[in-house]
């Protein structure tokens, strides 16, 4: 009985983890384009609407802050967090004002990047990471 149990607990555990699997893996960029950074003055409110096709599936945006760091107009990275969990990160690692990467959680987690590697404001790669934060795939767009 002891055994029967067992079994039936792993293979509810392999099945939970084979579907956030799936689900961490269900998200794709809008657009191969990297967004241009929000505007400092933006982060308080003014990004959704113009920056929302980054966040489809994501969640509601209604609780999403922002908080950019790194000075001038448009800040060298941007944090977007839901509660105290992260749901986005914005990274222009150039200063040309383009993100260069994007990193996009799920559950507080690593879920993809995608990558603009030569600075051409296109992105180059995407990873996708499993529920437990390892690479699962790597792709170039």
């Amino acid at each position: 009985m002891r055994r029967t149990l067992g079994l039936a607990a792993a293979a509810v555990g392999l099945t939970l983890l084979a579907v956030s699997r799936l689900s961490a893996q269900d998200w794709s960029p809008p657009s191969s384009n990297m967004p241009q950074m929000p505007a400092a003055s933006a982060l308080a409110g003014g990004w959704r609407g113009e920056l929302a096709s980054w966040f489809g599936g994501l969640g509601d945006l209604s609780a999403v802050r922002a908080m950019g760091e790194g000075g001038g107009p448009r800040p060298r990275m941007v944090r977007f967090t839901g509660g105290a969990r992260p749901i986005a990160q914005w990274t222009d690692r150039n200063g040309d004002g383009k993100a260069d990467m994007i990193e996009i959680y799920r559950n507080g987690g690593l879920a993809f990047q995608v990558i603009d590697a030569d600075y051409d404001g296109a992105a180059n790669v995407m990873r996708v990471y499993d529920a437990r934060g390892e690479l699962a795939r790597e792709q170039r767009l």
